[in-house]
């Protein structure tokens, strides 16, 4: 039987473990940045609606009309950049082994099988789960990206308001 070591294998299961690592990691990575565009997304929101409330309060003041296009842009802009920050958390479909699977693993017939056997099985199931959380990671990306660029334009949409606000003075 050849030393386990000299095997290919252990390099490739190396290499499958650790990218199953990372994926998982990027998993968590992806939904703290969506966490992020909600929470600074419902800050900067909520300061629109001061920054409204405070100047309608004001006697006789009028809001621009050349301000209420981009007041209410940002406002959608920050309504759409949480909703896709909510979107990176939504529970996507994972791949991993079944309870049922593992503990066929511990029947004597499985487990005392030949190690690179078991070694290759173990690839198989990894390289499984790595490709379908690649691919919901994948999605999270692109709601991630979409929340950050909402988020961007509404920032440069409440500027442009308050810009036409103290301007137009």
């Amino acid at each position: 039987m050849p030393d386990p070591d000299a095997v290919a294998g252990s390099a490739y299961s190396r290499l499958i473990t650790d990218q199953l690592t990372e994926e998982r990691d990027r998993k968590v990575s992806l939904e703290t940045r969506g966490a992020t565009v909600i929470t600074t997304s419902g800050t900067l929101a909520t300061l629109l609606f001061a920054l409204s409330a405070s100047l309608t309060a004001v006697p006789k003041f009028r809001l621009p009309e050349t301000a209420r296009l981009p007041l209410l842009l940002a406002l959608v802009a920050f309504v759409l950049a949480a909703l896709f920050g909510l979107a990176t958390n939504v529970p996507l479909r994972y791949r991993e082994p079944t309870p049922s699977g593992l503990s066929r693993l511990v029947d004597s017939a499985y487990w005392a099988g030949p190690r690179q056997t078991g070694e290759l099985r173990v690839a198989e199931a990894q390289v499984t789960v790595i490709t379908a959380a690649r691919s919901a990671n994948n999605l999270r990306v692109v709601f991630l990206l979409a929340a950050v660029s909402a988020e961007f334009l509404a920032v440069i949409f409440l500027a442009t308001a308050i810009a036409l606000i103290i301007y137009s003075r």
